[in-house]
């Protein structure tokens, strides 16, 4: 999932397609972070939430922060 807002590309992971336990789950997205700082020039930040008391399906959704849609592909035909 992607959401512009102005000049802030968004895009979102969650856990629900990998088989990981909760503390894998978070390794996972911090892992794509640090593939983001190093290969996507325009990475500005990523925070992971906890909505497992809010959500059947999610236990966490990582977000993504970019400024140019080049990277957002590049980070997301390799995460997404």
């Amino acid at each position: 999932m992607v959401q512009t807002d102005m000049d802030i590309i968004k895009v979102y992971l969650t856990d629900e397609h990998h088989n990981f336990d909760y503390n894998r789950s978070r390794l996972y997205f911090i892992d794509a972070s640090i593939w983001a700082a190093k290969n996507c020039s325009s990475f500005k930040n990523f925070d992971i939430q906890d909505v497992s008391d809010h959500s059947l399906i999610y236990d966490q959704i990582a977000e993504y922060e970019f400024t140019d849609p080049r990277d957002v592909l590049w980070f997301k035909l390799r995460w997404a």
